[in-house]
């Protein structure tokens, strides 16, 4: 049989495109017009260190309702970043292991949406706040969540936060992560209709508008929905150099260079 033949019978994944292509990419994608913005003091980016012999832990905080996106993009990114030469550890944490709704506000009290059909996606937890490994990352999309849970939430960001290289929000992620205090002094943006309620809420909060993301050291926010992918790929450069994260935003088919650092 020939090799061509043999070829053809594996099976074709979009995981084996990429493992096989060994992204082997010289474009460059271009198309956002938003920079990173800068925060205080940023942590110098770890980009060409190659010493990484573990995969690093990526815990992605859930609540009652959480917003599709905010999860499945970052997620997406860095699950993916291990067939580009990085590794990452993703999983996700919250107060009990019972399914949770992510959807986009569909039956979660919001005003505009709560009379429309439930159709998000449900899923189970890996892992309560009891039993969670440590990460390294902890990423917070925009969820809701009784008063129980969230605190429940704020407890355990702030306790894992005290031993994790860099905790990140994406869009109105940005409440809950502010209310553990860790945003206070700090440069950080939400979703840009949440800005001035944000900023009246959390006055010690530095709001940042009218960018795509803000990298603050240990901590980095991102505004609104797809805003998770630049922050994922950002993060994914902090770690791993900038080529590993042009591969997978190619990879992906991501036009956004909102993600590059300055």
């Amino acid at each position: 049989m020939s090799n061509e033949v043999q070829a053809t019978t594996l099976p074709i994944t979009r995981r084996r495109i990429l493992a096989l292509s060994g992204l082997a990419i010289a474009s460059i994608v271009t198309g956002a017009n938003s920079a990173v913005a800068g925060g205080d003091a940023p942590a110098a980016p770890a980009a060409e260190d190659k010493d990484h012999k573990d995969a690093i832990n990526v815990a992605f905080v859930l609540g009652q309702h959480n917003t599709l996106i905010d999860v499945a993009g970052p997620w997406e990114i860095l699950s993916s970043s291990g067939y580009s030469g990085g590794a990452f550890n993703v999983y996700s944490v919250a107060a009990t292991r019972s399914p949770v709704l992510c959807d986009d506000g569909r039956g979660s009290g919001n005003s505009h949406m709560s009379e429309l059909p439930v159709s998000g996606l449900t899923v189970v937890p890996d892992f309560t706040f009891d039993t969670a490994p440590q990460p390294r990352i902890i990423v917070i999309g925009a969820q809701t969540g009784d008063d129980a849970r969230e605190r429940q939430s704020v407890e355990w960001i702030r306790r894992a936060a005290a031993r994790a290289d860099l905790t990140a929000s994406v869009c109105t992620g940005a409440y809950l992560f502010a209310r553990t205090g860790l945003l206070d002094g700090r440069r950080a943006t939400t979703n840009r209709n949440a800005y001035d309620d944000f900023e009246k809420t959390f006055p010690r909060v530095k709001l940042v508008r009218g960018v795509r993301l803000v990298d603050s050291g240990a901590v980095a926010t991102a505004s609104g929905l797809t805003a998770g992918i630049d922050l994922a790929l950002h993060i994914v450069e902090r770690y791993f150099g900038r080529k590993t994260a042009q591969d997978i935003a190619q990879y992906e088919e991501w036009p956004g260079a909102a993600w590059r650092g300055s």
